[in-house]
């Protein structure tokens, strides 16, 4: 189906001041008197919800017509903003993507909190709607609904002949078969996923991504389609909503209150060696400093009460909601704008611009720098503009997709303080508006999207080169989608990447003849002997298939780079030598290791590689003569070398280590050290989280020297290792059994499987093993496998950072869980014996006992609480 036009907006040139009616709270007495009714979701019981001033005015809030809400813009110099949709033609937006013919692809999540209780989001009202500008005049003007019926859609892809959509909890290909515009039936990619009962955590922002894959936030999991299927492939994940990539493919993401988080290389590279775990580089927080510089107050944040959310001025202080990072690499904004990141602020009616730094003393990693001093790159005085997602558009241009709504906080995180404000400045209603603003340069023409969906195979290559970043990796997934097998289209890419004069166009080209699976030896090797580090980089990622087979000439020209001076390119050399696991290539990540393992990032980036082949690799390291000294990080590696031997629990392999460390012993006194550290280090955790025992099959062959040797100096760490190893009929058990569970605790367990996939799975993971700056991982956790009350007590009480637990932190706030003792004792029971875990369950009886007790509480626990309460 498809509607009227709806009205345009006139352009902004310079943002003038509203008039605006203040409501004086007053006269608001759910929110300056008592708070009365249930406590909800996101209280921490026994917080005061405190009063605001009586004599406090707020701006009021009613709903702005576009033309309203231009004026209420203020906007960075030389720069303009035009609404470019609004409702009816677009209803509660939450994402956006053009098509190859430059058609906008909006998801409405028409369910999103129809009530601050969220009652009714399981309707299925949701929809994929395709937005055209039929007169070409840069404003859409009518829409088709590509999708109906769905139940809280996240997020959409354009892909071949139809798109990716996620439909909670399923990530989706439909098909447009017949080419009507509206979707005929669809493949089920994966499942499982989330997203119904917590829409702020779960995978969101599918993008194509430089090298072919498509991409996801908030998921560890990519997907790609050859002739044989859908492939997936592992990622370190990252993100809670949004996601962006640079020139270089570099990802961007972020959480609610960090505002810029990145991949300083693809993150498959740092997943892909269990033994090792995660690689250094990834999931790295870019921008220390979480400022805001709202317009004016913005008391209606979830916790404005607490001391750090809000500025004397009642305005935010720091990032609470920052979501949809954009890296921007349009060329319709000034040539200054490219390569800097946007990050939304939905909480505080703004856009944040972050400069993104090279920092050469830190081995070439990002710095994310506020542009604008004490402003903001895009802030609205209207409190119901919330800008949810930011894209690069086809003509080059800054889209911003507005959801414009009252209430933007998700009922599972609203507290009274938040309810009572809505309630009395009546923000949660109206719905079913929604906007998509366009910012360009001021007096810049509008520039007509390109149908590339329609484009010669001359047409799309030429694309390749182009200065909008949109138009280069739209036009590479077309010749992918389509080109498989073309011969004209394989040939006019090899011209590319020997003859194109810029090195956008050799990059996007290297690509696309990778994802048409026509790699060639004499492309990869022109693209390694490039000019241009970018070219060389992507050639090394390009060419890895090639390096599989043996190449020497591609192997020296990597070996080479692997030496040069670039560090972001020898870290890559590395990792592509790790993906080959051919003789050749593991000679020479031995030599580089000789030569220079003097950073983590190096290090990692090499054992990364190594699966299955770390005491090989070690053995053969260890064979040479010039490691006499333990200079520039050799110790470190060894160490990390002999825990990935350790954690892959084979007893030969160990048995065959000890032998490396008697060698150790009689020869260099550091590699015996390193090789016992890293045993040490590598040894499984029992169900209480303490070090076990390193298991073998039958008594080590080196016991009896490594006993006589303990005897000696220095042989407290080898008495230490000697405790630790076990084998049947042999000392060192692992202490108390695990008792079984009764039928009752059986069900409470399993219970509590169900209750731990609907709330705890998205921020924890599956596994259990959490996300770099959005939770701390629950296996083997200390707060987890202690005594009873501690977990109880965060559960009840909710837990706030700063939490540091295996070198890593994190500075998020847990909610409060207490939906009946029933459900804590059963989601804490799972996960006390989940993963390997032997803790003793929990019954309701012992979180009523806590809970009592929590209610005297004013704030979340901090972890120096916790240790103090037991």
């Amino acid at each position: 189906m498809s509607s009227s036009r709806a009205p345009r907006g006139s352009r902004l040139k310079q943002a003038k001041r509203a008039p605006w009616r203040l409501l004086r709270l007053a006269l608001a007495l759910a929110v300056s008197g008592p708070l009365l009714g249930a406590p909800q979701n996101g209280d921490v019981p026994g917080e005061e919800q405190p009063r605001l001033p009586a004599e406090l005015e707020i701006p009021a809030a009613p709903v702005l017509s576009v033309e309203e809400a231009l004026a209420s813009f203020v906007l960075a110099p030389g720069l303009e903003i035009e609404c470019v949709a609004s409702e009816p033609l677009v209803v509660d937006p939450v994402d956006l993507a053009f098509d190859g013919e430059g058609r906008g692809w909006v998801v409405e999540m028409r369910g999103y909190m129809p009530d601050i209780d969220g009652g009714g989001e399981d309707a299925a009202n949701g929809r994929v709607t395709v937005l055209h500008d039929e007169d070409a005049d840069g404003v859409f003007d009518k829409r088709v609904d590509f999708l109906t019926g769905l139940v809280m859609p996240r997020a959409v892809l354009p892909y071949r002949d139809g798109a990716l959509v996620i439909v909670p909890p399923e990530l989706r290909f439909y098909h447009d078969g017949d080419g009507d515009g509206a979707a005929d039936d669809f493949e089920v990619l994966a499942t499982g996923l989330g997203g119904l009962h917590s829409p702020e955590h779960a995978i969101n922002a599918p993008r194509w991504s430089q090298d072919n894959w498509i991409q996801f936030s908030h998921h560890s999991w990519r997907f790609r389609e050859d002739e044989s299927g859908w492939q997936r492939q592992a990622t370190a994940g990252g993100g809670q909503w949004g996601l962006s990539f640079d020139a270089t493919g570099r990802a961007f993401f972020n959480t609610n209150s960090d505002a810029l988080r990145g991949d300083a290389y693809s993150s498959h590279y740092a997943v892909r060696n269990p033994n090792h775990g995660l690689a250094a580089g990834t999931n790295q927080r870019l921008c220390n400093d979480q400022t805001v510089w709202p317009l004016g107050m913005t008391p209606g944040v979830n916790r404005g009460y607490r001391p750090e959310t809000l500025r004397d001025d009642y305005s935010l202080r720091s990032f609470t909601g920052a979501c949809a990072p954009l890296i921007f690499l349009g060329d319709g904004l000034p040539s200054a704008y490219r390569g800097r990141a946007f990050v939304a602020e939905p909480c505080g009616n703004l856009v944040k611009c972050l400069e993104l730094r090279e920092q050469e003393q830190k081995g070439g990693a990002l710095a994310a720098i506020h542009v604008f001093a004490g402003a903001e790159f895009l802030a609205s005085r209207d409190e119901r503009f919330r800008p949810v997602s930011l894209r690069n558009g086809p003509d080059g241009a800054l889209y911003v997709v507005d959801m414009y709504r009252g209430v933007i906080q998700h009922r599972l995180f609203v507290t009274s303080w938040l309810r009572a404000q809505v309630e009395a400045r009546g923000l949660a209603t109206p719905l079913g508006l929604g906007r998509i603003w366009r910012i360009s340069a001021e007096g810049e023409a509008r520039k007509r999207a390109p149908a590339l969906g329609q484009a010669s195979w001359t047409e799309l290559v030429a694309e390749l080169g182009h200065s909008n970043g949109w138009r280069r990796i739209t036009a590479q997934q077309v010749i992918v989608e389509e080109g498989v097998g073309d011969s004209d289209a394989i040939e006019l890419c090899r011209q590319a990447v020997a003859e194109r004069p810029t090195a956008l166009a050799r990059v996007h080209g290297l690509w696309a003849l990778a994802g048409l699976g026509a790699l060639d030896p004499v492309s990869v090797l022109a693209g390694l002997s490039d000019t241009d580090g970018g070219v060389r980089l992507a050639a090394l990622r390009c060419g890895e298939a090639l390096l599989a087979t043996g190449d020497k000439e591609i192997l020296a020209r990597v070996a080479a780079i692997a030496r040069g001076a670039d560090v972001r390119l020898a870290h890559q050399a590395r990792l592509s030598l790790g993906e080959a696991h051919t003789i050749s290539a593991t000679a020479v990540m031995v030599e580089l290791a000789r030569e220079d393992v003097s950073t983590a990032f190096l290090r990692s980036a090499l054992i990364s590689g190594l699966h299955g082949e770390e005491l090989e690799f070690l053995t053969e390291l260890l064979g040479e003569t010039g490691w006499e000294q333990p200079i520039e990080g050799r110790f470190q590696f060894v160490e990390l070398l002999a825990r990935c031997v350790a954690r892959e629990g084979r007893s030969d392999r160990i048995e065959l280590l000890l032998g490396l460390l008697l060698r150790g012993l009689e020869g260099n006194a550091w590699h015996a050290s390193a090789v016992v550290r890293g045993l040490l280090a590598g040894r499984p955790l029992g169900p209480l989280g303490q070090p076990a025992s390193i298991r073998l099959i039958s008594q080590p062959a080196a016991l009896t020297v490594l006993v006589d040797k303990a005897r000696g100096p220095s042989g407290e760490e080898l008495e230490q290792l000697i405790g630790a190893l076990t084998w049947p009929g042999g000392p060192g058990a692992d202490g108390q059994d695990v008792r079984p569970l009764t039928p009752q605790e059986l069900s409470r367990f399993e219970r509590g499987r169900l209750l731990y996939a609907e709330v705890c799975r998205a921020c924890h993971g599956s596994s259990g093993l959490g996300e770099a700056g959005k939770a701390p991982p629950l296996r083997n956790s200390p707060w987890l496998l202690g005594s009873k009350k501690t977990p109880i007590r965060i559960l009840v009480g909710g837990m706030r950072g700063p939490i540091e637990f295996n070198g890593q932190r994190w500075d998020l706030e847990m909610p409060v869980y207490q939906p009946s003792p029933a459900h804590v004792a059963a989601v804490l029971t799972y996960a006390r014996r989940e993963w390997g875990h032997g803790a003793d369950p929990i019954t309701a009886a012992d979180v009523l006992e806590v809970a009592e007790n929590a209610e005297k509480r004013t704030s979340p626990w901090t972890v120096e609480e916790l240790a103090a309460s037991d």
